[in-house]
Order: structure tokens, then C-alpha cells, then sequence
């Protein structure tokens, strides 16, 4: 029989005759007594999971999401006793402690909410890391260009997936990487349009797949662009510059936002500019910042 695992709602198949004895769960390796529990005691991640998306669906955490989430596990405290509810708690008791959340703050509490959309993709589809073809030219093959152009394009290796679906478990969606192609619903309808090797053309199946194989001597900024979570937007165009240290990767920004994928005090990430404002997200510069804004300026004039 079908029962869910009482911490991830995974629906797991059970044995009759392990029905009343101890069970651990395959993807979040939770211990429960099978059949144990009525439905109503199974504790449903899906509003907290929906309450993370929101909450990035944004360019940047804010002190009254932060709020929102607080509210939420006081008035389920429940959740709080589970993950990822339990991941947030303390963290939270931190930040409201002194009654201020400044960027630093902010900067962590997006970080561990970023980093809880990943576990949880990795519980409900989870996914084995997968070795290329043979013969297949990663190295070589693999790589941020401009030919395209002006705007950056990403050279993927010749290699087909299959990616497990966290929307729809038990499912999977079928990834090109070469032609950065998917047949979800958001990269046939946001995302099919764009050009040939087009940033933008990443859903989170195609960032799911490259995270999963095993690539290596990748660029620092191309390994910090595919190991975002967030799939970027599809209205953003990129850019490929050197500032210094080497290429950065540099959107522009429709809605307000550019995202920089460049090197920073802790290495390689994401950063966000504002440059309507002349402000960094939480304060977080990358290196180069002072020749960054004029950049965007410059090539996506508005």
C-alpha cells in the first residue's frame, strides 16, 4: 500500500506486513511507525515550500517577508517542529532579537531560504549524479561565449536527461543541454523563444541537470551561473565583460534588477545591482562594483 512519510510527504509504497513497524523514508531518511498515523498527523510541507517561493519570487528578502514567515510558524507550530520549518526557528529568534534586521541579516536568512528550495527540490526528485557519455568533450565543449553577438551564450555539451519533477513527483522531464531545451511547461511557454544558447533559456530542470553532471574545470562565473537555484528571469539579456579578474556575467534589468554572477569577499556568486538606485542587494559589492553600474548603463541603456 501507498502511505506519505510523515516529515517530507513523500508517498512511499509499503508492504502489508510492515504495516505497525518502524520505516525509514528513502529521501529524507526519516524514521515512522508505517500506518501509524491518521492523515490529519502528517505534516504537509507544501504551504512553508509555497511561502519560500514567494518569498524569492522577488529580487531580495525584505524585513516584512521575514515577518510573513515568523507569522506563519506561530500560527503553525506544527511546522516548526518539522523541516524545513525547524531549519527557520532559531535563525529567526536571531534576527528579531535586537528588534532591528539589517542587511547582514537579511543576506542570511535569504541564503538559508535559498539553500531549503534546494534540499527540498533534492527530497522530492531526488537525483543521481550522472557521468557524461563517452567520448563526450566537456571541457572543450562546455563554455560561456559571445559569438552570439552581443549577448552572452552558453556552448552545453552534447548530453540528454532525463530530470526527475518536483511539481509533479514520479514524473520527469526530458533536458537537452546542448540545445538547452526542456519540455516543462515554463521553458515551452516563457522560454522556447529565445536564442540559441540564451542564459535565460535555463528553467530549473536545465540548472537541475547540470548541477548533476559531473563537469569539470568549469569557469568560476559559468559553475556559480548553473549552480543558482533560482532559474533566471526570462526577460533578462546577458552580457560577458571583463572587469579585471576575468569575465563576469551581467543581465540587465527589466524590472529594476540586474543579477551579476562575479567574484566576491566569499568567491563566486550572485549578486544584485540596482543601478536605478545605485545600490547593491544588502550591501554585498562584488569586485569591480565601481566599473559594474556603468556597464549596464552602457549596454542596456533604458
Amino acid at each position: 500500500m501507498k502511505l506519505p512519510c510523515t516529515n517530507c510527504n513523500q508517498s512511499l509504497e509499503i508492504p502489508d506486513e510492515f504495516l505497525g513497524q518502524s520505516v525509514e523514508c528513502p529521501v529524507c531518511k526519516t524514521k515512522f511507525t508505517a500506518g501509524q498515523s491518521s492523515t490529519s498527523s502528517v505534516y504537509d510541507v507544501k504551504p512553508l515550500i509555497a511561502l519560500c517561493e514567494k518569498i524569492l519570487h522577488d529580487e531580495e528578502v525584505s524585513v516584512e517577508e521575514l515577518y510573513d514567515l515568523a507569522e506563519f510558524l506561530n500560527a503553525n507550530p506544527e511546522a516548526g517542529k518539522h523541516w524545513p520549518g525547524n531549519q527557520f526557528v532559531e535563525p529567526l529568534r536571531e534576527v528579531w532579537a535586537d528588534g532591528v534586521i539589517d542587511n547582514h541579516e537579511l543576506a542570511l536568512m535569504e541564503r538559508l531560504i535559498v539553500e531549503t528550495r534546494r534540499e527540498w527540490r533534492r527530497r522530492v526528485a531526488p537525483m543521481e549524479k550522472t557521468e557524461a557519455p563517452a567520448g563526450a568533450d566537456l571541457t572543450s565543449g562546455f563554455a560561456a561565449s559571445t559569438d552570439s553577438g552581443e549577448l552572452a551564450r552558453i556552448n552545453g555539451p552534447d548530453v540528454r536527461m532525463e530530470v526527475p519533477s518536483a511539481s509533479y513527483p514520479g514524473s520527469s522531464h526530458r533536458v537537452d543541454l546542448k540545445a538547452l531545451t526542456c519540455d516543462c511547461s515554463d521553458w515551452k511557454f516563457r522560454r522556447n523563444t529565445l536564442p540559441e544558447g540564451h542564459f535565460s533559456r535555463c528553467c530549473e530542470h536545465i540548472l537541475y541537470a547540470f548541477e548533476y553532471l559531473e563537469v569539470e574545470d568549469l569557469s568560476l562565473m559559468l559553475r556559480a551561473f548553473l549552480k543558482n537555484t533560482k532559474p533566471p528571469d526570462p526577460e533578462k539579456n546577458w552580457i560577458l565583460r571583463d572587469v579585471g579578474y576575468g569575465n563576469i556575467l551581467i543581465s540587465d534589468a527589466p524590472h529594476g534588477w540586474s543579477d551579476i554572477f562575479a567574484r566576491g569577499r566569499d568567491g563566486w556568486g550572485m549578486f544584485g545591482c540596482n543601478f536605478r538606485q545605485k545600490r547593491w542587494k544588502y550591501g554585498s559589492e562584488p569586485e569591480g562594483a565601481a566599473a559594474i553600474i556603468p556597464l549596464i548603463k552602457e549596454e542596456f541603456p533604458e
